[in-house]
Protein backbone atom coordinates (compact mmCIF):
# COMPACT_ATOMS: atom_id res chain seq x y z
CA UNK A 1 0.00 0.00 0.00
CA UNK A 2 3.03 2.31 0.18
CA UNK A 3 2.46 3.33 3.55
CA UNK A 4 -1.31 5.07 2.89
CA UNK A 5 -4.52 2.69 2.96
CA UNK A 6 -6.42 1.03 5.20
CA UNK A 7 -5.81 -2.55 6.83
CA UNK A 8 -8.35 -3.85 8.08
CA UNK A 9 -8.25 -7.59 10.23
CA UNK A 10 -11.65 -9.56 10.56
CA UNK A 11 -12.21 -12.72 12.88
CA UNK A 12 -15.24 -14.69 13.08
CA UNK A 13 -17.09 -18.03 12.64
CA UNK A 14 -17.75 -19.07 9.67
CA UNK A 15 -19.81 -22.27 7.33
CA UNK A 16 -18.80 -23.65 4.65
CA UNK A 17 -21.65 -25.76 2.59
CA UNK A 18 -21.98 -28.61 0.40
CA UNK A 19 -22.08 -26.14 -2.64
CA UNK A 20 -18.70 -24.15 -2.03
CA UNK A 21 -17.27 -27.58 -1.35
CA UNK A 22 -18.06 -28.98 -4.67
CA UNK A 23 -16.61 -26.22 -6.27
CA UNK A 24 -13.79 -26.67 -4.03
CA UNK A 25 -12.76 -30.34 -4.13
CA UNK A 26 -10.00 -30.02 -1.10
CA UNK A 27 -12.83 -28.43 1.23
CA UNK A 28 -14.40 -30.23 3.50
CA UNK A 29 -18.02 -28.62 4.25
CA UNK A 30 -18.59 -27.63 7.72
CA UNK A 31 -18.25 -25.14 10.38
CA UNK A 32 -14.86 -22.66 10.00
CA UNK A 33 -12.86 -19.95 12.15
CA UNK A 34 -12.38 -17.54 9.66
CA UNK A 35 -9.00 -14.61 9.65
CA UNK A 36 -9.55 -12.52 6.96
CA UNK A 37 -6.67 -9.55 6.26
CA UNK A 38 -8.10 -6.58 3.82
CA UNK A 39 -5.78 -4.21 2.01
CA UNK A 40 -6.57 -1.70 -0.40
CA UNK A 41 -3.12 -1.83 -1.80
CA UNK A 42 -2.25 -2.10 -6.00
CA UNK A 43 -4.11 -6.10 -5.75
CA UNK A 44 -3.23 -8.66 -8.19
CA UNK A 45 -4.13 -9.56 -11.60
CA UNK A 46 -5.65 -13.77 -11.95
CA UNK A 47 -2.47 -14.83 -13.14
CA UNK A 48 -0.49 -13.53 -10.41
CA UNK A 49 -3.27 -14.97 -8.15
CA UNK A 50 -2.19 -18.25 -9.12
CA UNK A 51 0.95 -18.46 -8.12
CA UNK A 52 1.22 -16.33 -4.64
CA UNK A 53 1.40 -19.74 -2.83
CA UNK A 54 4.18 -20.90 -4.70
CA UNK A 55 7.56 -21.10 -2.74
CA UNK A 56 10.09 -18.27 -3.36
CA UNK A 57 7.55 -16.61 -6.08
CA UNK A 58 7.32 -12.77 -5.34
CA UNK A 59 6.73 -9.73 -7.44
CA UNK A 60 9.24 -7.44 -4.98
CA UNK A 61 12.08 -6.35 -6.27
CA UNK A 62 16.10 -8.25 -5.26
CA UNK A 63 16.29 -8.23 -1.06
CA UNK A 64 12.45 -7.16 -0.42
CA UNK A 65 11.27 -10.62 0.43
CA UNK A 66 11.63 -14.10 0.32
CA UNK A 67 8.44 -15.19 -1.65
CA UNK A 68 8.27 -17.89 1.10
CA UNK A 69 5.60 -16.00 3.11
CA UNK A 70 2.58 -16.93 1.58
CA UNK A 71 3.86 -20.45 1.09
CA UNK A 72 3.94 -20.95 4.74
CA UNK A 73 0.86 -19.89 5.45
CA UNK A 74 -0.62 -22.04 2.60
CA UNK A 75 1.11 -25.23 4.29
CA UNK A 76 0.19 -24.22 7.58
CA UNK A 77 -3.45 -24.04 6.96
CA UNK A 78 -3.09 -27.12 4.97
CA UNK A 79 -2.03 -29.38 7.74
CA UNK A 80 -4.30 -27.90 10.03
CA UNK A 81 -7.13 -29.31 7.66
CA UNK A 82 -7.97 -25.42 6.86
CA UNK A 83 -8.79 -23.87 3.45
CA UNK A 84 -7.38 -20.65 2.08
CA UNK A 85 -9.04 -18.04 -0.77
CA UNK A 86 -7.92 -15.07 -2.04
CA UNK A 87 -10.17 -12.42 -3.51
CA UNK A 88 -8.15 -9.20 -5.13
CA UNK A 89 -8.95 -6.68 -8.09
CA UNK A 90 -5.76 -4.59 -9.46
CA UNK A 91 -6.33 -1.49 -8.08
CA UNK A 92 -9.05 -1.93 -5.33
CA UNK A 93 -6.91 -4.46 -3.04
CA UNK A 94 -6.68 -7.86 -1.66
CA UNK A 95 -8.64 -10.05 0.28
CA UNK A 96 -6.87 -12.82 2.04
CA UNK A 97 -9.45 -15.44 4.06
CA UNK A 98 -8.02 -18.29 6.12
CA UNK A 99 -10.90 -20.90 7.06
CA UNK A 100 -9.56 -23.07 10.13
CA UNK A 101 -11.78 -26.38 11.12
CA UNK A 102 -13.68 -25.15 14.06
CA UNK A 103 -13.02 -26.48 17.72
CA UNK A 104 -16.44 -27.58 19.10
CA UNK A 105 -15.27 -28.75 22.25
CA UNK A 106 -15.07 -26.60 25.56
CA UNK A 107 -12.83 -24.13 25.95
CA UNK A 108 -9.50 -24.94 28.35
CA UNK A 109 -10.24 -23.25 31.67
CA UNK A 110 -6.89 -22.89 33.70
CA UNK A 111 -7.14 -24.84 37.13
CA UNK A 112 -6.17 -22.77 40.01
CA UNK A 113 -2.93 -24.45 42.18
CA UNK A 114 -2.42 -24.50 45.84
CA UNK A 115 -1.13 -20.83 46.83
CA UNK A 116 0.39 -22.77 49.88
CA UNK A 117 3.53 -22.42 50.60
CA UNK A 118 6.20 -24.68 48.23
CA UNK A 119 7.62 -27.11 50.59
CA UNK A 120 10.06 -30.15 49.59
CA UNK A 121 10.99 -32.98 51.72
CA UNK A 122 13.88 -35.40 53.03
CA UNK A 123 13.41 -38.26 50.85
CA UNK A 124 15.92 -39.82 48.37
CA UNK A 125 15.11 -39.67 44.91
CA UNK A 126 16.46 -41.82 42.09
CA UNK A 127 16.57 -39.07 39.15
CA UNK A 128 16.73 -41.11 35.28
CA UNK A 129 17.66 -38.69 32.69
CA UNK A 130 19.41 -38.83 29.32
CA UNK A 131 19.63 -34.85 28.55
CA UNK A 132 22.95 -33.72 30.96
CA UNK A 133 21.62 -30.07 31.30
CA UNK A 134 17.99 -31.11 32.21
CA UNK A 135 19.41 -33.74 34.59
CA UNK A 136 21.21 -31.61 36.11
CA UNK A 137 18.94 -28.67 36.64
CA UNK A 138 16.16 -31.11 37.71
CA UNK A 139 19.57 -32.49 40.71
CA UNK A 140 19.69 -29.07 41.93
CA UNK A 141 16.36 -28.25 41.89
CA UNK A 142 15.18 -31.19 44.03
CA UNK A 143 18.62 -30.19 46.33
CA UNK A 144 17.27 -27.14 46.90
CA UNK A 145 14.01 -28.77 47.97
CA UNK A 146 15.98 -30.90 50.43
CA UNK A 147 15.45 -33.96 48.74
CA UNK A 148 18.28 -36.37 48.48
CA UNK A 149 19.20 -36.84 45.10
CA UNK A 150 20.66 -40.34 43.45
CA UNK A 151 20.99 -39.77 39.39
CA UNK A 152 21.08 -41.98 36.25
CA UNK A 153 21.94 -41.70 32.65
CA UNK A 154 19.16 -44.91 31.26
CA UNK A 155 17.07 -47.12 32.51
CA UNK A 156 19.69 -49.75 32.66
CA UNK A 157 21.91 -47.18 34.90
CA UNK A 158 18.85 -46.74 37.39
CA UNK A 159 18.33 -50.36 37.49
CA UNK A 160 21.90 -51.35 38.65
CA UNK A 161 21.34 -48.56 41.34
CA UNK A 162 18.23 -49.74 42.39
CA UNK A 163 19.35 -53.43 42.24
CA UNK A 164 22.50 -52.32 44.42
CA UNK A 165 20.29 -52.16 47.57
CA UNK A 166 20.50 -48.48 48.33
CA UNK A 167 17.06 -46.94 50.25
CA UNK A 168 15.39 -45.22 47.41
CA UNK A 169 11.75 -43.57 48.24
CA UNK A 170 11.12 -42.12 44.62
CA UNK A 171 11.69 -42.97 40.99
CA UNK A 172 11.78 -40.18 38.99
CA UNK A 173 12.09 -41.08 35.31
CA UNK A 174 12.04 -39.34 31.58
CA UNK A 175 9.99 -41.73 29.59
CA UNK A 176 11.55 -41.31 26.69
CA UNK A 177 15.08 -43.00 26.88
CA UNK A 178 17.78 -44.69 24.95
CA UNK A 179 18.54 -48.07 25.36
CA UNK A 180 16.55 -51.42 25.32
CA UNK A 181 14.90 -51.00 28.82
CA UNK A 182 12.13 -48.91 28.41
CA UNK A 183 10.96 -46.42 31.72
CA UNK A 184 7.89 -48.38 32.07
CA UNK A 185 9.74 -51.64 32.47
CA UNK A 186 12.03 -50.11 35.00
CA UNK A 187 9.05 -49.20 37.19
CA UNK A 188 7.59 -52.26 37.03
CA UNK A 189 11.38 -53.69 37.94
CA UNK A 190 11.80 -51.15 40.64
CA UNK A 191 8.20 -52.01 42.03
CA UNK A 192 9.62 -55.46 42.28
CA UNK A 193 12.43 -54.74 44.53
CA UNK A 194 11.00 -52.11 46.37
CA UNK A 195 7.02 -52.52 46.36
CA UNK A 196 6.45 -49.18 48.01
CA UNK A 197 8.46 -47.15 45.64
CA UNK A 198 6.65 -43.95 44.30
CA UNK A 199 7.09 -43.61 40.65
CA UNK A 200 6.89 -40.18 38.83
CA UNK A 201 7.09 -40.19 34.91
CA UNK A 202 8.17 -36.80 32.89
CA UNK A 203 7.74 -35.91 29.09
CA UNK A 204 7.76 -33.57 26.59
CA UNK A 205 4.99 -35.82 24.31
CA UNK A 206 1.62 -36.39 25.08
CA UNK A 207 1.44 -39.78 23.29
CA UNK A 208 4.08 -42.14 24.60
CA UNK A 209 3.96 -45.33 26.37
CA UNK A 210 2.25 -44.04 29.27
CA UNK A 211 -0.34 -42.05 27.64
CA UNK A 212 -3.06 -43.78 25.19
CA UNK A 213 -6.02 -41.15 23.46
CA UNK A 214 -5.33 -38.39 25.47
CA UNK A 215 -5.67 -40.42 29.14
CA UNK A 216 -2.86 -42.01 31.75
CA UNK A 217 -3.00 -45.27 32.13
CA UNK A 218 -4.41 -46.07 35.52
CA UNK A 219 -2.27 -45.98 38.31
CA UNK A 220 0.46 -43.51 36.81
CA UNK A 221 1.51 -40.18 37.85
CA UNK A 222 2.79 -37.97 35.29
CA UNK A 223 4.81 -34.27 35.15
CA UNK A 224 4.77 -32.74 31.48
CA UNK A 225 7.85 -31.03 30.14
CA UNK A 226 8.55 -28.13 30.34
CA UNK A 227 7.45 -27.94 33.96
CA UNK A 228 8.68 -25.27 36.92
CA UNK A 229 9.95 -25.54 40.17
CA UNK A 230 7.05 -24.85 41.85
CA UNK A 231 5.43 -27.75 39.68
CA UNK A 232 7.72 -30.09 40.21
CA UNK A 233 7.69 -29.03 43.86
CA UNK A 234 3.75 -29.58 44.34
CA UNK A 235 3.64 -32.31 42.14
CA UNK A 236 6.29 -34.58 44.37
CA UNK A 237 4.25 -33.05 47.27
CA UNK A 238 1.48 -35.20 45.87
CA UNK A 239 2.88 -38.24 44.55
CA UNK A 240 5.15 -38.69 47.57
CA UNK A 241 1.50 -38.06 50.02
CA UNK A 242 0.14 -41.23 48.44
CA UNK A 243 3.02 -43.38 49.29
CA UNK A 244 2.46 -41.99 53.12
CA UNK A 245 -1.12 -43.38 52.53
CA UNK A 246 0.03 -46.47 51.21
CA UNK A 247 2.63 -47.12 53.76
CA UNK A 248 -0.01 -46.33 56.58
CA UNK A 249 -2.56 -48.49 55.77
CA UNK A 250 0.02 -51.19 55.34
CA UNK A 251 0.75 -51.04 58.77
CA UNK A 252 -3.13 -50.91 59.91
CA UNK A 253 -3.74 -47.29 60.68
CA UNK A 254 -7.15 -45.86 60.14
CA UNK A 255 -6.12 -42.64 59.30
CA UNK A 256 -4.52 -43.62 55.46
CA UNK A 257 -8.22 -43.65 53.90
CA UNK A 258 -7.81 -44.83 50.21
CA UNK A 259 -10.50 -45.37 47.27
CA UNK A 260 -10.21 -48.74 45.25
CA UNK A 261 -7.22 -50.84 46.01
CA UNK A 262 -3.86 -49.19 46.97
CA UNK A 263 -4.90 -45.66 45.16
CA UNK A 264 -5.26 -42.98 47.73
CA UNK A 265 -8.65 -41.24 47.77
CA UNK A 266 -8.80 -38.45 44.68
CA UNK A 267 -10.56 -35.10 45.97
CA UNK A 268 -12.31 -32.35 43.90
CA UNK A 269 -11.02 -29.41 45.75
CA UNK A 270 -13.72 -26.43 44.69
CA UNK A 271 -13.57 -23.20 46.61
CA UNK A 272 -12.96 -19.39 45.64
CA UNK A 273 -11.63 -18.33 48.67
CA UNK A 274 -7.51 -18.63 48.04
CA UNK A 275 -6.96 -19.12 51.86
CA UNK A 276 -9.59 -21.68 52.78
CA UNK A 277 -8.65 -23.51 49.28
CA UNK A 278 -4.73 -23.94 50.63
CA UNK A 279 -5.99 -24.82 54.10
CA UNK A 280 -8.06 -27.51 53.36
CA UNK A 281 -5.62 -28.85 50.83
CA UNK A 282 -2.94 -28.77 53.08
CA UNK A 283 -4.81 -30.73 55.75
CA UNK A 284 -6.23 -33.46 52.82
CA UNK A 285 -2.61 -33.75 51.90
CA UNK A 286 -1.80 -34.36 55.57
CA UNK A 287 -4.23 -37.03 55.45
CA UNK A 288 -2.59 -38.95 52.07
CA UNK A 289 -4.70 -38.06 50.14
CA UNK A 290 -4.43 -36.53 46.16
CA UNK A 291 -5.89 -33.03 45.97
CA UNK A 292 -6.64 -31.40 43.00
CA UNK A 293 -7.83 -27.61 43.38
CA UNK A 294 -10.04 -25.44 41.63
CA UNK A 295 -11.42 -21.52 42.20
CA UNK A 296 -14.62 -21.90 40.16
CA UNK A 297 -17.47 -24.83 39.14
CA UNK A 298 -16.48 -24.36 35.46
CA UNK A 299 -12.27 -24.41 36.11
CA UNK A 300 -13.74 -28.12 38.65
CA UNK A 301 -15.32 -29.44 35.24
CA UNK A 302 -12.47 -28.35 33.26
CA UNK A 303 -10.37 -30.75 35.30
CA UNK A 304 -12.42 -33.30 36.09
CA UNK A 305 -11.75 -34.21 31.99
CA UNK A 306 -8.44 -34.97 32.86
CA UNK A 307 -7.75 -36.37 36.14
CA UNK A 308 -9.97 -39.42 38.05
CA UNK A 309 -11.96 -38.15 40.98
CA UNK A 310 -13.24 -39.81 43.61
CA UNK A 311 -15.16 -37.47 45.79
CA UNK A 312 -16.03 -33.62 45.32
CA UNK A 313 -15.60 -31.28 47.96
CA UNK A 314 -17.25 -27.69 46.69
CA UNK A 315 -18.27 -24.60 48.53
CA UNK A 316 -21.93 -23.53 47.98
CA UNK A 317 -21.76 -20.69 46.77
CA UNK A 318 -19.01 -20.21 43.88
CA UNK A 319 -18.89 -17.55 41.24
CA UNK A 320 -20.83 -18.56 38.28
CA UNK A 321 -22.68 -22.11 39.37
CA UNK A 322 -23.14 -22.73 42.69
CA UNK A 323 -21.74 -25.78 44.39
CA UNK A 324 -24.85 -28.10 44.01
CA UNK A 325 -24.99 -27.00 40.37
CA UNK A 326 -21.58 -28.17 39.83
CA UNK A 327 -22.36 -31.40 41.72
CA UNK A 328 -25.58 -32.61 39.41
CA UNK A 329 -23.62 -31.36 36.48
CA UNK A 330 -20.57 -33.62 38.03
CA UNK A 331 -22.71 -36.76 38.58
CA UNK A 332 -23.74 -36.82 34.52
CA UNK A 333 -20.54 -37.13 34.25
CA UNK A 334 -19.47 -39.19 37.11
CA UNK A 335 -22.38 -40.78 38.75
CA UNK A 336 -20.75 -42.71 41.32
CA UNK A 337 -18.53 -39.74 42.90
CA UNK A 338 -19.24 -38.97 46.53
CA UNK A 339 -20.35 -35.17 46.93
CA UNK A 340 -19.69 -33.28 50.36
CA UNK A 341 -20.71 -29.45 50.48
CA UNK A 342 -18.27 -27.02 53.04
CA UNK A 343 -20.63 -24.27 53.67
CA UNK A 344 -21.53 -21.99 56.69
CA UNK A 345 -24.90 -21.79 55.34
CA UNK A 346 -27.28 -23.93 57.34
CA UNK A 347 -29.96 -24.00 55.39
CA UNK A 348 -27.86 -26.06 52.60
CA UNK A 349 -29.26 -29.08 54.40
CA UNK A 350 -32.92 -28.46 53.83
CA UNK A 351 -31.83 -28.91 49.62
CA UNK A 352 -33.90 -31.81 48.72
CA UNK A 353 -32.11 -33.24 45.04
CA UNK A 354 -28.85 -34.79 46.59
CA UNK A 355 -29.40 -36.72 50.05
CA UNK A 356 -26.26 -38.71 49.82
CA UNK A 357 -24.14 -35.42 49.89
CA UNK A 358 -22.62 -34.68 53.16
CA UNK A 359 -22.65 -31.36 54.78
CA UNK A 360 -19.50 -30.05 56.03
CA UNK A 361 -19.84 -26.89 58.11
CA UNK A 362 -17.70 -24.22 58.07
CA UNK A 363 -15.65 -23.43 60.01
CA UNK A 364 -14.27 -26.91 60.02
CA UNK A 365 -11.00 -28.82 61.37
CA UNK A 366 -8.64 -31.68 59.77
CA UNK A 367 -10.72 -34.61 61.62
CA UNK A 368 -14.40 -32.96 60.67
CA UNK A 369 -12.92 -33.17 57.00
CA UNK A 370 -11.36 -36.19 57.19
CA UNK A 371 -14.61 -37.60 58.12
CA UNK A 372 -16.65 -36.34 55.99
CA UNK A 373 -14.50 -37.06 52.83
CA UNK A 374 -14.43 -41.25 54.21
CA UNK A 375 -17.90 -41.00 54.45
CA UNK A 376 -18.41 -39.58 51.11
CA UNK A 377 -15.43 -42.31 49.58
CA UNK A 378 -17.47 -44.93 51.17
CA UNK A 379 -20.86 -44.30 49.72
CA UNK A 380 -19.28 -43.37 46.02
CA UNK A 381 -17.89 -47.06 46.41
CA UNK A 382 -21.26 -48.46 47.11
CA UNK A 383 -22.91 -46.50 44.73
CA UNK A 384 -20.04 -46.73 41.82
CA UNK A 385 -21.57 -48.72 39.11
CA UNK A 386 -19.62 -51.75 37.32
CA UNK A 387 -16.80 -50.80 34.69
CA UNK A 388 -19.06 -52.71 32.45
CA UNK A 389 -21.62 -50.38 32.55
CA UNK A 390 -19.34 -47.17 32.69
CA UNK A 391 -17.93 -48.16 29.55
CA UNK A 392 -21.46 -48.12 27.42
CA UNK A 393 -21.70 -44.97 25.31
CA UNK A 394 -25.21 -43.44 24.75
CA UNK A 395 -27.59 -40.58 25.27
CA UNK A 396 -27.98 -39.26 28.72
CA UNK A 397 -31.71 -38.80 29.90
CA UNK A 398 -32.72 -36.15 32.07
CA UNK A 399 -35.25 -34.94 34.44
CA UNK A 400 -36.29 -32.09 34.80
CA UNK A 401 -38.37 -30.86 38.13
CA UNK A 402 -41.29 -28.58 38.29
CA UNK A 403 -38.92 -25.78 39.55
CA UNK A 404 -36.91 -26.12 36.13
CA UNK A 405 -33.51 -27.32 36.95
CA UNK A 406 -31.72 -30.19 35.66
CA UNK A 407 -32.05 -33.25 38.03
CA UNK A 408 -29.62 -35.50 35.80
Amino acid sequence: MEGRGKLTIELGNASLDDAYARGHLEVAAGQYVMLAVTDTGSGMAPDIIDKVFEPFFSTKSEGKGSGLGLSMVYGFVKQSGGHVKIYSEVGEGTTIKLYLPRAMGPEDVEVATSGGPIIGGTETVLVVEDDDEVRATVVEMLGDLGYGVLKAVDAGSALNVIESGVPIDMLFTDVVMPGTLKSPELARRARERIPDLAVLFTSGYTENSIVHGGRLDVGVELLSKPYTREALARKFEQVLAGQRARRRAAEGHEDAPRSDGDVPIRVLLVEDDAAIRAGAAEMLRDLGMAVIEAASAEAALAALQASPVDVLVSDVNLPGLSGPELAEAVRMRRPGIGVVFATGDSEVALVPWDPEAILLPKPYGVEALRSAVVRAASRAAIDRPAPADTAAEGPVLMQIASDGRNRG
